[in-house]
């Protein structure tokens, strides 16, 4: 396991070095090392993971890591019953979703990002300064914003998709996130 982290850490610094660009956020590190890496696992298998199906992981993961750190943001912030709920109920779908997801990854030698993209990092720093129902707001918005991403991307996946494990994660996700979706905008309707 440490060969495999330092191998993975390697082609991780060298795809950054030869780059020549800026540091890379978890998300885009992760996809870098996905498009570098030997695509066989140790006992010699070959993975026929494509990249658009190892990049639909990687987004995956960063939207679930995201929805997790603003519902731990909210609710530590918000004073309102429904958000609390709505953010209780992101802990506990996009957990599972992330776990099952994360044991999927490994299993297809795709490496998934460990923190948040820069884009969703900046939006909860954003979020984070805000409080009472401007919190609310901000917190309901980031949300309806990220389930309609979330929800097309994962659409796309479970029509498209040419890996039938991340096709069937996808098809099986879809309509939880719709109904976050629902949930989200129903809230936001009696706040109004």
């Amino acid at each position: 396991m440490k060969n495999l982290l330092f191998f993975l850490y390697s082609v991780a610094f060298t795809v950054m070095i030869a780059c020549n660009s800026q540091p890379k956020d978890a998300k885009e590190l992760a996809d870098s090392v996905n498009a570098a890496k030997d695509t066989t696992t140790n006992s010699g298998d070959i993975i026929t993971v494509r990249e658009n199906e190892a990049e639909f992981a990687t987004n995956a993961a960063d939207a679930g890591l995201a929805e997790i750190n603003f519902a731990n943001l909210a609710i530590s912030k918000t004073n309102n019953a429904d958000v609390k709920m709505y953010a209780n109920m992101m802990l506990k779908d996009h957990g599972a979703a992330n776990d099952e997801l994360t044991a999927l990854a490994k299993s297809k030698n795709i490496s998934l990002p460990v923190s948040m993209s820069s884009e969703h990092q900046k939006n909860r720093d954003e979020l984070a300064e805000k409080t009472g129902a401007d919190f609310d707001k901000k917190y309901l918005d980031l949300m309806e914003k990220d389930h309609v991403k979330v929800l097309a991307f994962m659409e796309h996946e479970a029509r498209e998709g040419t890996d039938p494990d991340l096709k069937a994660f996808a098809s099986k996700t879809v309509p939880v996130i719709n109904a976050h979706l629902n949930a989200v905008r129903k809230i936001k309707e009696k706040l109004k």
